[in-house]
């Protein structure tokens, strides 16, 4: 009897939630956080299998480095008394699936405002190389707010990987499969916005794409059959919504969203859309009066000579006022729209009076890649055809949403990341200082300090304590060294080596590109170093090879501007072309600095900035 049980000396186990093929999801009370978990306990033939649980927990681990508010975070990992269990956040409210048997359809709005929120979960954890792999109405819950939590990142990998699923097996729920899915091909993060596409057109229609009379008849028209369109399913779909479900669900991965956030992109246009209204999303309207519609009474039949004699009065008239006819069926001037966004305010008022257009600005939005006071989204869209004098209908960007860093002094290193969660902020980098009045192991210091106000999203640095009286040892600075020369020196330090990552980059082979603790920070004596050291530009590959070879080198240049965020982030650009993947630059800059970084090309090729790991814009290098 698992009710009852204590598990980890913390996890104090209430009730059964639910069950699932897998394992069994109980209510706990955390005895030292005093708050609900969920505790995730895997059946037995999964917990006796050695390999799958070794498995399972490296993927839990690897899940446990997400940190976003939509998605059920996992706080620990264990196993007491041959019970294996994962302790995830507590979710008050429901699957998406119980809510679709309920209420779906659902409004295209309420349908949008869901996927957009798996949208951002799909693409922090992208971010973070982690792919779902079975995303489906029952791994996605909704709390009594409206907030989404997609859940159970990790498990698919882990079990499909397991060799638990027979050869030509797949692992996932076969309505909601990308066609390499069905195929047993490889899975990527495109795989999971198919499958978020199954999910969009559901809530949609109350339909999931296909059906079939075997899972292997369900794969196979994901393989080879086009769904049913929304629009054909619903009336009164604007078609900005579905050629979202169009591309989601497209089966060349070439024709699919290449990322979670451009699909994201793509759905917040619609919903500041003013298709939604004028297409029948009528739900949010304020309640109006309006004049009652009398049917006009059907005349009696006239006879011919009447008819005959009212046609010629008409032709009559209009010979007489000359062209008449030619003024009264001349349509009116029509204008294509300009791309406002981007734009502040002022220049979109301008642009848009050029093209006899005017502006109206419908609602301000926060937002994370465009600065304050700029245009995020319009409607009518660019390009499209609009009668002269028409307004087009602005979104405006309130800028990056700003919060109130926390007090973390005194907590423990969990404390203070559940702390970060709760107030919308990361974990930043952690060191180690000694100090006399901090018992070990807890915050001592904390940068930016509690009270300041920053960006949601920023990062938070921890200097837990060591206690007093330790001997420590500044760390130098070995970025842009050789990892060989590095590694000789660290014993006479005082400092270990714990591991060294290649990265492809247009670095030598071998030169140290980071390095974990950071240069001149005080840690213990005897702190093991790990750095990212890097492969070469070709990865390895011989620049002579027939992929080296395969287009003509050209010198481009990239431009970056740190707008603004926290004091001092980490820079990172990758460029993608003909070789591949490479990092070509790293470095801290403050808001307000320039980055200016030239590179050498091959073929088609982009430019990808990261600030604080996390993907800010692209763009094509001429």
């Amino acid at each position: 009897m698992v009710i009852g049980k204590v598990l980890g000396n913390r996890y104090h186990i209430v009730e059964l939630l639910g069950e699932g093929g897998m394992a069994l999801v109980y209510k706990a009370e955390c005895s030292l956080l005093r708050r609900p978990v969920a505790v995730k306990i895997l059946r037995s033939q999964y917990a006796n299998d050695s390999e799958f649980v070794e498995r399972f927990r490296r993927e839990a681990q690897a899940a446990a480095s997400l940190s976003h508010p939509n998605v059920v975070n996992i706080y620990d990992v264990g196993n007491e008394d041959g019970i294996d269990y994962i302790v995830m956040e507590y979710v008050a409210g429901e699957n998406l699936k119980e809510l679709i048997r309920r209420e779906a359809p659902f409004s295209v709005r309420r349908a949008l405002t869901i996927a957009a929120q798996i949208c951002e979960a799909l693409q922090h954890a992208h971010q973070h190389n982690i792919i779902h792999r079975d995303i489906k109405p029952h791994n996605i819950l909704i709390t009594p707010e409206g907030r989404v939590k997609v859940t159970d990142f990790g498990i698919a990998r882990a079990v499909s990987a397991s060799g638990m699923t027979q050869t030509g097996m797949v692992f996932g729920s076969v309505q909601y499969f990308s066609p390499e899915q069905a195929e047993g091909g490889i899975v990527g993060t495109q795989s999971d916005l198919y499958s978020l596409g199954c999910v969009l057109y559901e809530m949609l229609t109350g339909k999931v794409p296909f059906t079939g009379e075997s899972p292997i008849a369900i794969a196979l028209k994901h393989i080879q059959e086009e769904p049913v369109p929304v629009e054909r399913l619903r009336l009164g779909i604007p078609p900005a919504v579905s050629r979202i479900v169009e591309k989601a669900l497209a089966k060349p991965l070439s024709e699919r969203y290449s990322t979670a956030y451009a699909m994201l992109r793509e759905i917040h246009a619609a919903l500041g859309s003013e298709m939604l209204i004028m297409e029948g999303e009528t739900e949010d309207l304020p309640t109006q009066a309006i004049a009652a519609v009398t049917p006009e009474k059907p005349s009696r039949k006239q006879p011919w000579f009447k008819w005959l004699a009212y046609a010629l009065s008409v032709i009559a008239i209009m010979a007489l006022t000359g062209f008449g006819l030619k003024l009264a069926i001349k349509p009116r001037a029509a204008v294509e729209v300009p791309n406002l966004r981007g734009m502040t305010l002022d220049e979109a008022t301008r642009v848009a009076g050029e093209h006899q257009l005017k502006v109206e600005v419908a609602r301000r939005v926060f937002h994370s890649e465009i600065a304050e006071g700029r245009v995020v989204a319009q409607e009518p869209e660019a390009n499209r055809k609009i009668r002269i004098g028409r307004e087009i209908k602005l979104t405006l960007s309130r800028g990056y949403e700003m919060v109130i860093v926390p007090d973390l002094i005194g907590k423990s290193q969990l404390e203070a990341e559940l702390a970060l969660e709760s107030s919308r902020l990361r974990l930043g980098d952690i060191y180690m200082e000694p100090n006399n009045e901090i018992p070990k192991n807890y915050v001592a210091r904390q940068k930016p300090e509690a009270g300041t106000s920053i960006q949601k999203d920023a990062r938070i640095d921890l200097y837990l304590s060591l206690g007093p009286n330790v001997d420590t040892v500044k760390v130098p600075n070995f970025i842009g060294r050789q990892l060989a020369e590095v590694q000789a020196e660290l014993a006479g330090l005082g400092l270990v080596f714990n591991k060294a990552t290649p990265e492809v980059s247009a670095f030598p082979e071998g030169q140290i590109l980071d390095q974990q603790p950071a240069p001149g920070t005080d840690v213990p004596l005897g702190t093991a170093m790990s750095f990212v050291v890097s492969a070469g530009q070709f990865g390895g590959a011989s620049p002579g090879s027939p992929s080296a070879a395969s287009a003509e080198m050209r010198q481009g240049r990239i431009h970056v501007r740190i707008d603004s965020g926290p004091a001092l982030q980490h820079v990172k650009i990758v460029v993608a072309d003909s070789q591949g993947h490479r990092t070509v630059y790293r470095g801290k800059h403050q808001p307000g600095e320039r980055v200016d970084v030239p590179v050498q090309v091959t073929g088609p090729a982009k430019a990808y900035v990261y600030l604080d790991n996390v993907l800010k814009g692209e763009e094509v290098i001429p």
